[in-house]
């Protein structure tokens, strides 16, 4: 998944443990920091590869599988003297994407980057201060075409990720990579991963069954796909339609139920408007004519539940397997992983909570877990979205990664890894962003819900009801608190006890009905929808995030922002929003404009919004909530206990 639709922002690295750590047998031979320490070192290289694991090219009948898988990866190796060793970093792409072919022209970091381009940037710089990185196309992607993408399944893309690692050990001598043999863990190396989207995603599965990782960097990636894509079991269309764009332009060779869901949530899905809802779409995929076939719910939900760590955290609260047999053999609970997650505020497919859910996972099982929000990842184009960097104030994104890995691979602590934070959201203003003045608040635990104790600024109301009609033009307002004085912030995740949603006078039969919410600020008449971030909760009774396992309430994307002496701060209740509407072919309507994909510049073909007026296409969507126990996170930063503001120096 990328910038505008999923391009893997990636790459971080991993590095190797001291000299003698660990009794390796490596011990000998100096574990290289980033210099070369001999007078005709061997240059800089990058070897193009494939292999062939014993994993089928998809678990499809209907795809005519194959017993066997090749993956094709490039090797990004370092300038190096005999005898020095290096850590490894594992770096994919985002879906639709492809992995990285060249290293950097040197080591310099680019913070000023958008979050993704500057963490591949990062992942091309890494040889020059002491790793090998390898970068690989995932099954269906790239040179990997002949298996199909199954979207990061612990039985497919996990397994081809441990396969590099064994060829990986099995060549390196040749690579000069750290070894740990005497870990007691089968072809241990020393090694990191990281890449955004896809590329973060399958981090999280590879961490969790394969012992041999030993930190993680993941960008911008999901928690569990059902509420990425089906928040509130309403159709996040606009995005859904994204991907499977960028998967059409760039060829992607996806498994036949992706495929069905493409064809019919696409740009190519003639009733697309008409998936409002999850049993819209289940209708829809499960019809005779679906194409390339018939997609029943019963496969659908365990398909994309089972391929994040919602499902892994639930099979472990449940004291279940991860797997039957367990994938590789690995079963809960999770590892004490080091993990650093990025994700955005205004990301619009896996926003802030998936990101919270993340940490609180990994931090729960004992792992040294931080979890830095900034204003990039997955932007919408349609939506006018621009992507920012990788910094939460004055935590330098790129710089805290790699001295993540220096620490966790190399032993080598740094100032940046000193002052890295264990929390950090951002609370750049909504307006203006990416272009506004960088700030963050870092934290010692996450705000859920309205606060208390010092510092805290209580933010609730029992209950609340709004009417959203069909003549309705724009959002409803329903303010919960008024702010007095300044120095607070709205930042962590908002809460509802309950959500009842029900259709209106107006409402048609032909789809569901879907409430579109989000958290809003009114400020000298104006109206700010914070950090971009609505949520669609079908008609109907909701008492938390349906899909998710994870929470007693419901949990509204996080957000950060700086508020006003003035402010009122609520929810906004929208009759439609470009999130939740279909993506169409534009081409020969006048007034419509292409767009360009930041995944290398090329035009894409005319697409514009079914919410386009040029296209006169109706939107009727009525209803009415009712919601108790509104709860939004404001406190005083520097007052509330752990906290402080973060800004750059300069």
């Amino acid at each position: 998944m990328n910038q505008n639709v999923l391009v893997a922002a990636a790459a971080l690295a991993a590095a190797a443990v001291l000299a003698g750590c660990g009794g390796s047998s490596n011990a000998s031979h100096a574990l290289n920091g980033g210099g070369t320490s001999c007078a005709n070192p061997s240059p800089a290289t990058v070897m193009n590869e494939t292999l062939t694991d014993d994993i089928p090219t998809d678990f499809d009948p209907s795809a005519n599988p194959q017993p066997q898988t090749t993956i094709a990866f490039s090797v990004l190796l370092p300038s190096r003297c005999p005898g020095e060793r290096f850590p490894l970093v594992l770096h994919s792409h985002g879906y639709g994407g492809s992995r990285l072919t060249s290293e950097a022209a040197n080591g310099d970091l680019k913070p000023n980057d958008p979050l993704f381009a500057s963490m591949d940037e990062l992942a091309q710089a890494l040889p020059f201060h002491g790793y090998v990185v390898i970068s690989f196309d995932e099954r269906g992607h790239g040179q990997s075409k002949d298996a199909n993408a199954r979207i990061i399944d612990p039985a497919a893309e996990t397994q081809d990720a441990r396969a590099i690692l064994d060829w990986a050990y099995d060549h390196a001598a040749q690579l000069q990579l750290v070894t740990e043999p005497d870990s007691g863990i089968p072809k241990d190396l020393k090694v990191g991963t990281i890449g955004g989207s896809y590329g973060g995603g399958y981090q999280l599965t590879l961490a969790a069954l394969d012992p041999r990782v030993d930190a993680i960097v993941p960008i911008a990636t999901w928690h569990d796909l059902l509420y990425s894509l089906l928040p509130g079991d309403g159709v996040k269309l606009s995005f859904d339609g994204l991907l499977c764009l960028e998967a059409s332009i760039n060829q992607v060779a996806n498994t036949p139920l992706v495929q069905t869901l493409c064809n019919t949530v696409g740009v190519q899905g003639p009733l697309a408007d008409d998936m409002r809802t999850r049993a819209d779409l289940v209708n829809a995929v499960g019809l005779p004519t679906a194409q390339p076939r018939p997609v029943a719910e019963s496969e659908l939900i365990p398909f994309f539940y089972t391929h994040g760590m919602g499902y892994f955290r639930a099979q472990q609260l449940a004291g279940q397997s991860w797997g039957s047999p367990p994938y590789a053999g690995a079963s809960p609970p999770l590892r004490k992983i080091p993990a650093l997650f990025f994700q955005g505020n205004r990301d619009v497919l896996f926003n802030l909570t998936e990101a919270y859910w993340n940490w609180r996972y990994f931090s729960e099982n004992g792992g040294d877990a931080r979890l830095i929000s900034t204003e990039g990842g997955h932007m919408n184009p349609l939506a006018n979205q621009s992507e920012g960097n990788a910094d939460c104030g004055g935590v330098v994104g790129v710089n805290a990664a790699l001295a993540w890995f220096d620490h966790y691979l190399k032993g080598k602590d740094t100032p940046d890894y000193a002052a890295l934070p264990k929390l950090c959201i951002s609370v750049a203003d909504t307006v203006g962003a990416p272009n506004v003045p960088a700030v963050g608040v870092t934290l010692d635990r996450f705000p859920v819900g309205s606060l208390s104790g010092t510092g805290a600024v209580p933010a609730q109301l029992p209950t609340l009801s709004a009417d959203v009609p069909l003549t309705a033009t724009g959002p409803v307002f329903v303010p919960v608190a008024t702010i007095h004085g300044s120095g607070q912030v709205l930042a962590g995740a908002p809460t509802l006890g309950s959500l009842t949603v029900t259709p209106g006078t107006g409402a048609l039969p032909l789809h569901g009905i879907n409430a579109l919410v989000g958290v809003g600020i009114v400020r000298g008449g104006n109206t700010i929808l914070v950090d971009d971030q609505v949520t669609a909760f079908t008609a109907g009774d909701h008492h938390d995030n349906r899909n998710v396992s994870e929470d007693s309430r419901i949990l509204l994307p996080a957000v950060g922002e700086r508020l006003q002496d003035g402010d009122q701060v609520g929810l906004l209740f929208y009759p439609q929003h470009i999130q939740y509407a279909a993506v169409v072919s534009a081409a020969g309507l006048s007034g419509a404009t292409g767009i360009v994909s930041l995944l290398a510049g090329q035009p894409i073909p005319p697409i514009t919004s079914a919410l386009n007026p040029v296209l006169g296409i109706p939107y009727d969507n009525p209803y009415s909530v009712t919601a108790s126990d509104v709860e939004l996170p404001i406190f005083i930063p520097g007052q509330y206990p752990g906290s402080a503001l973060t800004q750059p120096a300069n």
